[in-house]
């Protein structure tokens, strides 16, 4: 296959076949093995299943309980030299495009990474956790470090900057991707329920929770906290997410996650969590809302209790909000509809519900910060995890005021002094590092020119392949190739050193995930692409 670097016209004013005379990168060395992701190649120079892989496989299954992990899973050796996406291994030299499902985003020596290491070493507190979410925290500004507070800030500001509030926005931490999207959750049932009694007062909800048969829990009356509530043993305020979506297996999450069947068996469902199509036709959201009132609703006995439980449909004043990825992941990666989630913002801006996304795979990859930058709709609260190390849910300023003390905690968001430095650096270099190698382009412009690139290269294997591959998708370096066989196309691809990861259902034409760091070189794109001509030859 003819070579990206030597063919391709110049992108967007940048032209790759110069960008090879900027790179000039030291070799990683690890022990007495080194890599270069400058010159790296990808080559199997020895067998790569072993009786010590066996082996490995072995002892996992003894002590571990089953999670995702098939038993034809890689046997990936700790300890070897990596470089961008170029590992080193027993067997020879891999590209990895599966990137921990999305967690690497930059090369983890990027020089960015290396200062933040050795201000924490310099100031002790690599290893240092304390409790952010009980304690105020604080270091000397000169040192380096960054807190949790300066973490929020920096996340705060850049989304107001492509989505102005007038009172700002304001963050939680936590520890994943699940949690982030827990935390929006909780905000959007907390603002429904704040938000009902301000409109319509206590001796309204008492009727609806009545009408529904849901009880008083007598026992938290003694609790001298918020006196002027009642507690009940369940709620009615509805969320509504989509068909296909993945949000983490937490049971709050999972209640909105509903992609496969491994997900859901067994597990009861929250009855107050509806699904819709993702991109649906027409105005899926709408449709499902009942606009009268709840005075006009409870007015006529047994009433409520048929629209929600027999129609499955949500009056207004119960509605919560609406949650989705911008971006479907496990789905199949499926880019959003910016019609789709126009017609959800309308509904949500008439209905007074939050209209939450869910960009844990997403930040950084898609050619701007956030894949909803490119739906043309305002969020009003953000989730994200993964490259940021740690659960990230920043949400419009104006929540706060439903939010009591209490309402939601976590042991290790942010108190890991690492995580929240990890995620800081991360955030600030794609945000403002230049780096000489892309002569001015940002990461973020990076991504939408290579992944131009790398667009172009799957149209011409798809020219050159038809009967492997059927098709790609995605945006900047978030991309996915249909293929037929797809079980086959991961195998061939390990034992030709591409570590690929499925993901949607398995179908006879089913999607794969190509993902690349935002700060891929031209030579890394065309490595991928040779590597996949070859393992499709393969298959012929």
């Amino acid at each position: 296959m003819a070579k990206i670097i030597n063919t391709s016209s110049t992108a967007d004013g940048y032209d790759p076949r110069k960008e090879s005379a900027r790179v000039m990168y030291g070799d990683v060395i690890v022990g007495a093995r080194r890599i270069n992701r400058g010159t790296a190649t990808v080559k199997i120079t020895g067998e790569i299943e072993t009786e010590e892989t066996a082996a490995v496989r072995e002892a996992w299954h003894a002590n571990l309980l089953p999670t995702t992990l098939p038993d034809d899973a890689p046997v990936l050796h700790l300890g070897w030299p990596t470089h961008g996406p170029f590992v080193l291994a027993p067997h020879g030299t891999y590209i990895d495009t599966y990137l921990g499902v999305a967690q690497k985003l930059l090369d983890e020596h990027h020089p960015n990474f290396t200062r933040m290491l050795r201000d924490l070493e310099d100031t002790g507190l690599t290893l240092r956790r304390e409790i952010v979410t009980d304690d105020y925290v604080t270091v000397d500004p000169a040192s380096g470090v960054k807190t949790a507070r300066d973490l929020a800030k920096l996340w705060c500001d850049t989304v107001d900057e492509r989505w102005p509030r007038e009172a700002g926005y304001e963050a939680f931490f936590s520890a994943s991707g699940a949690e982030s999207v827990e935390a929006a959750l909780k905000i959007c049932y907390q603002v429904a329920y704040k938000r009902f009694l301000a409109d319509h007062g206590a001796d309204v909800f008492a009727r609806v929770q009545s009408e529904l048969g849901l009880r008083p829990e007598h026992y938290f009356d003694g609790d001298p906290g918020l006196t002027d509530h009642i507690v009940y043993e369940d709620y009615p305020f509805q969320m509504v997410a989509c068909e296909g979506a993945f949000h983490g297996r937490t049971l709050g999450a999972l209640s909105l996650t509903w992609s496969k069947k491994a997900h859901r068996l067994g597990y009861p469902k929250n009855w107050n969590v509806h699904h819709i199509p993702f991109n649906g036709e027409g105005d899926p959201l709408r449709e499902r809302i009942d606009w009268r009132g709840i005075d006009e609703i409870l007015a006529t006995p047994g009433e409520l209790v048929r629209v929600l439980r027999e129609e499955r449909r949500i009056p207004k004043d119960l509605f919560a909000g609406f949650l989705a990825e911008p971006f479907q992941g496990e789905g199949g990666y499926v880019p959003g509809d910016p019609t789709f989630f126009g017609r959800i913002r309308a509904v949500c801006d008439e209905t007074r519900g939050l209209l939450c996304v869910d960009e844990v795979q997403t930040v950084g990859r898609t050619g701007k910060l956030l894949m909803t930058e490119h739906l043309g709709v305002a969020p009003d609260i953000v989730s994200t995890a993964k490259s940021m190390v740690l659960g990230i849910t920043v949400a419009r300023a104006e929540v706060a005021a439903a939010c009591h003390e209490g309402w939601h905690s976590n042991t290790w968001g942010a108190g890991r002094m690492f995580d929240t430095n990890f995620a800081f650096a991360t955030l600030d270099t794609l945000l403002h590092h230049k780096d000489p190698v892309f002569d001015g382009l940002s990461y973020l412009e990076n991504c939408e020119v290579k992944g131009r690139m790398l667009a172009d290269g799957f149209d011409r294997l798809q020219e050159q392949h038809p009967h492997v591959l059927m098709g790609h998708r995605g945006l900047g370096l978030m991309r996915a190739i249909l293929v037929k066989d797809r079980t086959r196309v991961v195998e061939t691809a390990w034992q030709h050193g591409l570590k690929l990861l499925g993901c949607g259902w398995s179908a006879e034409v089913a999607p794969i995930r190509i993902l690349m760091m935002a700060d891929t070189l031209a030579r890394e794109v065309d490595e991928l692409l040779a590597t996949l001509d070859t393992v499709f030859e393969a298959l012929r």
